[in-house]
């Protein structure tokens, strides 16, 4: 049986999913929110066809369901909900197959009895949607006992992901529930007066040995939920190797400032790519742009170097341009445009004579249809070509904060 899954893609690939009997706990800063990593836990594994027990004590059922909509995660018969809010905050129930009402949400032993007993039926993760209400209603014990009891209940393939906002607690306190759990996430927002960027950063994993882990940047968007965000991705590269090609083909609303068909300032589109997101920015090719070419580069984390694999003469300019947008030492991939055509230099020959060293990929791309090349417009390039590129970059990436 595979393991459950995080539905973001950073996690499942660190993590390798979260394995049965296991707790993670979500902790985030007050000032961001961590109710989508539990609405797109609980998606992901639903749509795999993994049972999902919620425990609701911050929202109603229906209203936990319609906001999880927003992000167009749409919930099915896989996922059964423990309502402790309606009772406690005194509203009428909701009466659906899937909802069980905890009839007396303020009684502790109450809440314990009937979640040790549902979840000893044949669920495969458990999703408390705010740990820290507990914390708030009964204290720190109740919510260390509860992971005791969690990590020992006679189902022993369920595993837990507990949402946990840290308000001003003590640390002694904090400190004595992130020690009884196998995983702590933290979500963080990077302030400076204002919140400007959201991040998470797994603190500790007992199944995940001998790694280090580095921080992601993330974007919550609706719909899609949470993606990792990269800030800025520089696609340059000469006059006409097909920049502009490139950046239309990755992103949807790509767009261009161009005169002629030929680009005059920069094209710019956002990426949403196997759970990334991403700015994307192209110089232009002409040496009279040259000056934009450290500003464009500026806060780049990764680079995609389109070249004409017809056109050798273009390569001292590429290299040219990587020194004038001061990106060195990045992440790099190189895109061999037009490779198809007549004269089309082979990759080991593009690679030899662009002196980067062995280390940087290489990637073939060609037109999707030369039909149909509008001189005016970007020529749209095969899928399969701009995937990989943009998989190995990723792969290369490491965002830190």
């Amino acid at each position: 049986m595979e393991d459950n899954v995080f539905g973001i893609a950073k996690l499942d690939g660190d993590l390798n999913g979260i394995p049965e009997n296991k707790i993670v706990i979500f902790a985030a800063s007050p000032s961001v929110g961590n109710e989508v990593f539990g609405y797109q836990i609980l998606y992901s594994n639903i749509i795999r066809n993994k049972k999902v027990l919620l425990l609701l004590n911050r929202s109603s059922p229906m209203a936990y369901i319609n906001d999880m909509k927003d992000y167009d995660f749409i919930a099915n018969n896989n996922l059964t909900i423990l309502d402790a809010y309606s009772n406690f905050t005194l509203i009428t129930p909701e009466k659906m197959d899937n909802i069980k009402v905890i009839q007396n949400p303020s009684d502790k032993d109450e809440i314990v009895r009937v979640l040790l007993e549902e979840m000893s039926k044949d669920y495969d993760i458990l999703i408390i949607d705010s740990l820290s209400i507990f914390a708030d209603s009964f204290g720190f014990d109740f919510v260390k006992s509860l992971i005791e009891k969690l990590s020992s209940t006679a189902n022993k393939k369920i595993s837990s992901a507990l949402m946990f906002t840290e308000w001003n607690y003590n640390e002694s306190d904090l400190n004595s529930i992130y020690s009884k759990v196998n995983a702590t996430i933290q979500i963080r927002g990077i302030e400076k007066r204002v919140i400007f960027g959201q991040y998470f950063a797994v603190i500790k994993c007992d199944w995940v040995k001998d790694k280090e882990f580095s921080s992601a940047l993330f974007k919550v968007l609706r719909p899609g939920g949470i993606k990792l965000y990269i800030p800025k991705i520089l696609v340059t590269g000469p006059t006409n190797a097909g920049k502009s090609s490139f950046i239309h083909s990755s992103c949807k609303n790509a767009v261009s400032v161009d005169r002629l068909g030929g680009t005059i300032a920069l094209d710019h589109g956002t990426l949403d790519f196997e759970g990334y997101i991403a700015d994307m920015f192209g110089t232009p090719g002409q040496e009279r742009f040259d000056p934009l070419l450290k500003m464009l580069g500026g806060e780049a984390i990764g680079v995609i170097l389109v070249v004409d694999a017809t056109d050798e003469k273009g390569f001292p300019r590429a290299i040219e341009m990587l020194r004038k947008t001061e990106t060195y030492g990045l992440p790099i991939v190189v895109v061999a445009n037009k490779y198809d055509l007549k004269g089309a230099l082979k990759v080991d020959e593009i690679k030899e004579r662009l002196h980067l060293g062995e280390s940087v990929p290489i990637v073939p791309t060609v037109a999707e249809d030369l039909s149909k090349i509008d001189p005016n417009e970007p020529t749209k390039l095969k899928d399969e070509g701009v995937r990989q590129a943009l998989s190995i970059l990723f792969g290369l990436l490491k965002v830190k904060v």
